[in-house]
């Protein structure tokens, strides 16, 4: 299933790693790398040794421990969160880090065999056994293979001491009872082959040759598609059935339950299952230790279209100890907090500097044990200045080795941290029990200590508290003083010819004198209220869903739900009701994205000056989208941000800016994303779709063409009618009292100007899904071997909960018969895509489709299967068997899903603007209960039997070969 290993970045797959980012209110995590998780006793009284390894650590009270006779280690934790849902997941100790080098892709092999026959299910239908019990394949059942280990996962919805007896027994099956029978083999190394393929794009090159540089001991870490791949079709079940034998033995085995579930019910229901599983004799096999490799200068250097201009420069600081300890914690934070120290100097150069060459900075950390922690920044370039991009960075991560850190700085720096702890403390407190065992397993395998999340903050604060500008300037200096730094540069024109340049770059600007710089911190302000709190002028409680509506008087309507479902969290949304559709029909509506209108400035204050102050409050800045009847604002909140996160909103409508001092960084911000736009056949497809599908040039992209001439005159131009006189409606969900809740409403979004009671809408014809015909050819310049192939037929729209149920369902079929035929049968792809939508803004605006990523080669087969499943759907319909194995999962998932506060966010937005709203909340269970065979195969005989429209997306003459 999932592999964890084609992604892009610097941290080493299954590792536990601290990333702090620079985006818009990224709260900081300050090296959650040296902290994290494992925690208490099992049935006995004393902790186990596995799980005390951290010295000094008491592990979470709440997660019972225990050993088997035969060595397999569990870990138990009653969680409801969310209420009857039991998270499953089973650690194996064998990933790409214990494969010799004749054994490349065996572990992850051996995963995707699990899922087939074994002697418990020896006609492979425990997945099928699974979804009838509610699970779905891919969101509930999933495995993912990374250096260090296999992990199994299932999410079992309401929960039935049967059902997680039938999860035990599948997991079992499998542990010392997979079946290799040899063509099934086959058809997994082809599923193996094309999940691959598909996951090579420029970025998984460019992150790669930078793995190369950080890790050269761990080559599994950076090794080619094609030295993956160049044994894989010699592989034999025979070799496959050995090396599961070796490496799956309980003593390898660590299993964990979390959920509405009774630990000592379940922790004999986990020894009925795994006590008879014998352990061998033999002992597990003993790798050979990685010893750290002195490092000496190195860089990289990746040209390819669809790349973002980027650079990274790291270090790696040997760290041999197992387990950290104490001191090592100590001096992690420390360093770390001296880089988000050296990140926001950076950000503050990136907003009030234009001609700065970089438009964006983060840094990252990571560890591996007993090798190695990691440390790097890296920034996106304007095209073309690699050069003084790569010389602001050496100067700006040298500046603290030679003049330290302010105590301005470091005062600033420790007061957000600690704020940004406490939040994720309070947060990690109402984990869900994925969340929580994810966590588990994760220390679990670093050999960690999971601990309660407030001790998490108390060491964090601990040696905050205590630290100077003299102790954190140390820290740091011990990590970038000592070695040479790791470069890499990407992108997709105009780099340097080779390494040796970077090399030599570098080695100038080191040379050179440190330019000066002015330390002085922007004054943090609060933003202004926007006048008077506004008067409430209806309210109106909905008995039924326990939700109060709100209407102001100058026109603003909110919805508030108050929910116990998950401690501290409050989700909300503002919808302007005037989207693309308010924009002149026929016309591209070419402007900075909505997303970067703080960048503009708020009421008076610059970016600089808005984000100092609200700087680890979780209030969103940038989760701002155009869609098509409404501009949406998000934010995920806790209680004490609401109000801040209402009050950005209110002047982000009434008192925006639109500084033409940034355009230049909008510009350079949105041509580091546009670069990357059809740098795959999926991106390209995301890119091409919305104008294609909606019929509408409204929908058309921003391309490099428009990035000269991007500026906040055309923002002002486009947006200001709607942001100035649309109407408002704000929902509210969570761990919030309703009556604060109205009153800090009133106080910031209440207090604007009257706003018109309608909304805006262009005079123009609403988009309509086009007609099949001829297939349509677009390209992408990913790489040359892939290809998309996708068909659509036109559906109803989803004001009906009836149409939106019974379309969902035939997607979802569809989807299912083309994972049987083209990845179980076939091998030709790894997961066909839903391609789905029953718009509740456009009557009449829906459709069905999918999308599968297939090797160019197979488009013809991939197009042909289409063909084929959506005939028979036409003529025959669906089967009672599929229509009961795929709604089981959504009926379970259903009742799940309205008790999370995402849910009633989504039910409840726009919900006094579109009074059927509520209508559709209150009957999406019974519709779907009520959904008869007979009903899906009349929807499917009108839906396929109509053409459908098909696109290719193939590789253009630029692709990669």
């Amino acid at each position: 299933m999932n592999r964890a290993e084609g992604g892009g970045g610097l941290r080493p797959p299954g590792l536990l790693g601290a990333r702090i980012g620079n985006g818009r209110m990224r709260r900081l995590w300050v090296v959650a790398v040296a902290f994290a998780v494992i925690g208490s006793p099992c049935a006995s009284a004393q902790t186990p040794l596995w799980v005390a390894e951290e010295r000094g650590e008491t592990p979470d009270p709440a997660i019972h421990y225990g050993e088997l006779a035969n060595g397999l280690r569990y870990a138990v934790m009653r969680s409801a969160e969310p209420k009857g849902v039991a998270v499953v997941e089973y650690h194996i100790a064998v990933g790409t880090a214990q494969q010799s080098a004749n054994e490349k892709e065996f572990a992850h092999l051996v995963e995707h065999m699990a899922f087939g026959a074994t002697t418990t299910f020896p006609k492979g239908d425990a997945i099928a056994q699974l979804q009838s019990a509610g699970l779905q394949l891919g969101g509930d059942v999933n495995g993912a293979t990374s250096a260090r280990g296999t992990v199994y996962s299932l999410s079992i919805p309401q929960v039935t001491t049967e059902k997680l007896a039938l999860a035990l027994r599948f997991l079992r099956g499998f542990s010392d009872g997979a079946l290799f029978d040899a063509n099934e083999v086959e058809r997994q190394k082809g599923v193996v082959g094309a999940e691959i393929a598909g996951g090579e794009t420029q970025a998984t090159r460019a992150a790669r040759a930078l793995r190369q540089q950080f890790y050269p001991e761990l080559p599994y870490l950076w090794e080619t598609p094609a030295q993956r791949l160049a044994s894989l079709h010699t592989i034999t079940a025979d070799q496959l059935r050995a090396f599961h034998d070796r490496w799956y033995r309980p003593d390898t085995a660590f299993l964990v339950v979390v959920g509405d579930v009774d630990p000592s019910e379940t922790g004999k229901a986990l020894e009925a299952a795994f006590a008879s599983w014998k352990r061998p004799s033999a002992p597990i096999p003993a790798l050979k230790p990685v010893l750290f490799q002195p490092r000496t200068a190195s860089a990289s250097v990746v040209q390819e279209a669809g790349l973002t201009d980027s650079l990274t420069l790291g270090v790696a600081k040997p760290q041999p100890n197992v387990v950290p300890t104490a001191a090592t914690r100590h001096d992690a934070i420390l360093a770390t907090l001296g880089m988000a120290i050296v990140r926001d100097r950076l950000e503050r150069l990136v907003l009030t500097s234009p001609q700065v060459p970089i438009a964006s900075v983060s840094f990252q950390t990571s560890r591996w044990p007993e090798l190695a922690e990691f440390y790097s920044f890296s920034a996106n370039f304007r095209t073309g200045k690699w050069h003084e991009a790569l010389t602001l960075l050496e100067q700006e991560t040298r500046r603290p080795l030679v003049t330290g850190f302010t105590v301005p700085e470091v005062d600033r720096a420790v007061t957000n941290t600690l704020k940004g702890a406490r939040g994720a403390s309070l947060r990690a407190a109402a984990r869900t029990s994925s969340e929580l065992a994810n966590g588990i397993v994760a220390a679990y395998a670093d050999r960690q200590v999971f601990v309660l999340p407030e001790r998490n903050f108390q060491r964090i604060s601990e040696v905050l508290n205590a630290a100077s500008p003299a102790d954190i300037a140390a820290a740091y200096n011990a990590v970038w003083r000592e070695t040479p730094p790791a470069i890499a540069v990407a992108g997709s024109e105009a780099l340097p010819a080779s390494s040796a340049l970077v090399r030599d770059a570098y080695a100038l600007a080191h040379r050179g004198p440190l330019p000066t710089r002015d330390l002085t911190l922007a004054v943090a302000k609060q933003l202004p209220v926007p006048g008077p709190a506004g008067t409430v002028v209806e309210r109106h409680h909905v008995d039924d869903l326990g939700v109060e509506q709100i209407r102001f008087a100058n026109g603003v309507r909110l919805n508030i739900k108050h929910t116990d479902f998950r401690a501290n969290e409050v989700l909300t949304t503002m919808r302007l009701g005037g989207g693309l559709l308010a924009m002149p029909h026929g016309e591209r509506p070419v402007a900075p994205p909505l997303s970067m209108l703080y960048l503009g400035g708020v009421a008076g204050l610059s970016a600089e000056q808005l984000l100092a102050g609200l700087r680890a409050t979780q209030v969103s800045v940038d989760s701002v989208a155009l869609g098509t009847n409404v501009v949406q604002f998000k934010g995920q909140n806790n209680p004490a941000s609401l109000s801040d996160q209402l009050r950005l909103w209110a002047d982000l409508v009434g008192k925006p800016d639109f500084d033409p001092h940034a355009d230049a960084l909008v510009q350079a911000r949105v041509e580091a994303a546009l670069q990357k736009a059809d740098a795959t056949a999926m991106a390209a497809f995301a890119r091409h779709w919305p104008v294609f599908s909606n019929g509408d040039l409204r929908f058309a992209p921003l391309d490099l063409a428009d990035v000269a001439g991007l500026s906040f005159s055309q923002s002002r131009q486009r947006f200001a009618p709607i942001l100035a006189d649309a109407p408002i409606e704000v929902t509210i969900v969570g761990d919030i009292d309703v009556d604060k809740a109205i009153a800090a409403t009133a106080e910031t979004l209440g207090a604007l100007p009257p706003r018109r009671a309608q909304p805006l809408h262009d005079a123009g014809p609403d988009p309509k899904f086009p007609t099949g015909g001829e297939p349509i050819v677009w390209s992408h310049h990913g790489d040359a071997g892939r290809a998309l192939v996708v068909s659509a037929w036109r559906a109803h729209d989803g004001f009906d909960p009836n149409d939106g149920i019974s379309q969902a369902v035939l997607d979802e079929i569809l989807r299912t018969r083309l994972f049987n035929d083209l990845r179980q049968t076939s091998g030709a792809t790894y997961s066909p895509a839903p391609l789905y939508a029953a718009s509740t803004s456009v009557r009449g605006f829906g459709y069905i489709g999918a999308i599968v990523e297939v090797a160019t080669g197979d488009v013809p087969l991939a197009e042909r299967t289409l063909r084929t499943i959506a005939s028979s759907l036409g003529e025959l319909g669906p089967t009672a068997e599929e229509l009961a194995r795929v709604t089981a999962p959504m009926k379970a998932r259903a009742a799940l899903d309205m008790r999370t506060n995402a849910w009633w966010l989504n039910a409840l937005d726009w919900a006094q603007t579109q009074p059927d709203a509520l209508a559709r909340a209150r009957g999406y269970q019974s519709a779907l209960a009520a959904l008869s065979l007979d009903q899906l195969k009349a929807r499917a005989a009108e839906v396929f039997g109509t053409a459908p429209v098909t696109i290719r997306v193939l590789p253009s003459p630029a692709a990669k070969p």
